[in-house]
């Protein structure tokens, strides 16, 4: 019988990050380097903070902080968001998601991106209702060429 994989081990937090970065499609952080780096630091706080005398849940808290630091909101997020509030009338539900990964790599969509500055730590920025329409603008006549 397997063991359950607990807080402080590596292979929980490499689970758990690949899993996030696939779910979330982070493409570029998706890599061997990347992950194991990642895990190192999350177990270097997870030890630190236990030999400080915190108990394992808030080790654990902490840990997981600095293992999905900048890593809260992809850029697939933002769009599949806004096309999931403002484009459910013009797209079937089914397509929400291929249709978010497709425009994630579309170069004006980046470029609005890049403009106000949409990382994986951005979670309310004051600028985002701006962007949100500006995407919103350009996803809709994106859509209006593809006629749908």
């Amino acid at each position: 019988m397997e063991t359950p994989k607990k807080y402080g081990e590596p292979d929980f937090y490499i689970g758990y990050l690949r899993e996030h970065l696939k779910e979330h499609h982070f493409d570029k952080e998706n890599t061997q380097k990347f992950i194991e780096n990642r895990v190192d630091d999350a177990l270097e706080t997870y030890t630190g903070e236990f030999a400080s005398g915190r108990p394992p849940y808030i080790c654990h808290e902490l840990a997981m902080r600095t293992l999905l630091e900048k890593l809260y909101v992809s850029r697939f997020d933002i769009i599949y968001h806004i096309i999931e509030e403002d484009c459910w009338l013009r797209l079937d539900p089914s397509v929400w998601e291929v249709t978010a990964v497709h425009f994630a790599s579309d170069r004006e969509i980046n470029a609005i991106l890049d403009k106000y500055g949409a990382d994986g730590g951005f979670l309310e920025k004051e600028g985002y209702p701006a962007m949100r329409l500006e995407l919103l603008g350009i996803l809709n006549e994106k859509l209006d060429g593809y006629e749908l």
